[in-house]
């Protein structure tokens, strides 16, 4: 494992989007009510990442949407439920129009005034991230949106956040991983790049990974990123 104990300042902010930026409150309603369980989200959301993830073992690629149409069926299945092909495309279409969080827009003025350069990493197709930051008017705050796609492997397979580095010209440990889930930050870390999770509910730390650099509210990630810093320098 990749690691350094120093603390420097990152040269890149790289955001994970779904649930890190995109908000799945209205998306968990909606799939807890068709397939009539307060678990259908959390059994759904489970099982369509770690298909993504067994992805990373396969000859085959399966695209991001596909593997979360299908997972959707299993765990309507399992449920007692069948899911029509009407509500998973509607399952579908809300998952390529989820609002951002609220915070969202305040947090990223804060880094980019604080100079940051700024990107997104994320599982889902490039489209669809560069869609919702164009309709929500957030994209200018982003240099590149960089999709796992390209390379036909799933976060937190190594090769991703490596090939993310190569991307945007710089080591992987001078990128900061911005992200709510417990496995992004294993998968960031396992390459060397710093990490900052953001605590959204329900999500957890994985207790056999290193711990995060930083670990807060987004609404606290400026502040607490210049506080890094300054503690560092006086070091």
């Amino acid at each position: 494992m990749e690691e350094s104990n120093e603390w420097s300042r990152p040269q890149v902010l790289v955001f994970d989007v779904y649930g890190t930026l995109l908000d799945m409150s209205e998306l968990e309603r909606r799939i807890n009510l068709i397939t009539d369980s307060k678990r259908g989200y959390v059994l759904w959301f489970e099982t369509f990442m770690q298909y993504c993830f067994a992805n990373n073992s396969l000859d085959t690629y399966h695209d991001f949407i596909s593997i979360a149409r299908v997972t959707l069926q299993m765990i309507g299945r399992h449920l007692g439920r069948t899911i029509s092909e009407v509500e998973a495309n509607d399952i579908i279409e809300r998952l390529k129009q989820l609002p951002v969080h609220e915070e969202v827009q305040a947090c990223l003025s804060e880094l980019n005034d604080a100079g940051y350069r700024i990107t997104a990493l994320t599982n889902a197709p490039e489209k669809i991230f560069c869609d919702r930051m164009e309709t929500t008017g957030l994209i200018s705050y982003f240099e590149k949106a960089l999709s796992a796609e390209s390379v036909k492997k799933y976060k937190p397979d190594r090769t991703v956040y490596e090939w993310a580095a190569q991307k945007l010209d710089v080591a992987p440990a001078e990128m900061l991983m911005i992200t709510s889930h417990g496995w992004d930050i294993a998968g960031a870390k396992n390459v060397g790049m710093k990490t900052a999770f953001i605590r959204r509910n329900r999500q957890l730390l994985y207790p056999l990974s290193p711990e995060p650099d930083i670990s807060c509210e987004l609404t606290e990630l400026a502040t607490a990123l210049k506080e890094k810093s300054e503690s560092s320098i006086l070091k």
